[in-house]
């Protein structure tokens, strides 16, 4: 099991169905807000969270800071970057933020697509290299759905080298270098 898995949930035997079948371990839950520093205070501060490593993706337009809660790297904090419309549609229907999606990890994201479709899934958005899909949320109970590859998904921790307040200031992973809001 991956470092950052400690303690996390394995789905497998006969209980666990199309999960157990593509060996899907949990990864982690994204909450999605417009401001991370807003989201900080709970699941940092009076939760416990602590900071794991934090990244840019200026292509698809979000920022994202990883915190550890009880040992496992679980919880992902995501807010839209400057100028981007990713999550836009997200923050109109719920202005206060929440759940974004729930992500697991296979080792065969092409064959968690044909599983998925054949149980009538509707997955979508596969990329060439076939790092990730996603199930829509009118598919699976309200909640956006994304499978990754397992390789690909692994992080480093470096918290001798960066700090949140690095992430926050553009300077994380891929940063842009623009502070968040």
């Amino acid at each position: 099991m991956d470092a950052h898995l400690r303690g996390a949930a394995e789905l497998g035997g006969d209980e666990a169905g199309l999960a157990g079948e593509l060996g899907a371990t949990f990864d982690h839950v994204a909450i999605a807000g417009r401001r991370i520093r807003d989201m900080l205070p709970l699941w940092r501060d009076t939760l416990g969270g602590r900071f794991v490593v934090g990244a840019d993706n200026p292509a698809v337009g979000w920022r994202a800071v990883r915190l550890e809660l009880s040992g496992v790297w679980c919880l992902e904090l995501i807010e839209p970057l400057p100028g981007s419309a990713f999550l836009d549609s997200f923050l109109r229907s719920r202005p206060e933020g929440g759940m974004h999606h729930l992500t697991f990890l296979v080792d065969d994201v092409r064959a968690a697509f044909e599983r998925f479709a054949a149980h009538g899934y509707e997955p979508f958005g596969a990329d060439q290299e076939w790092f990730q899909m996603f199930v829509h949320p009118r598919r699976s109970g309200g909640v956006l759905l994304q499978l990754m590859r397992r390789q690909a998904a692994q992080g480093r921790a470096d918290r001798l080298g960066m700090t949140v307040e690095d992430v926050l200031a553009g300077r994380g992973y891929r940063g842009t270098g623009v502070s968040s809001p």
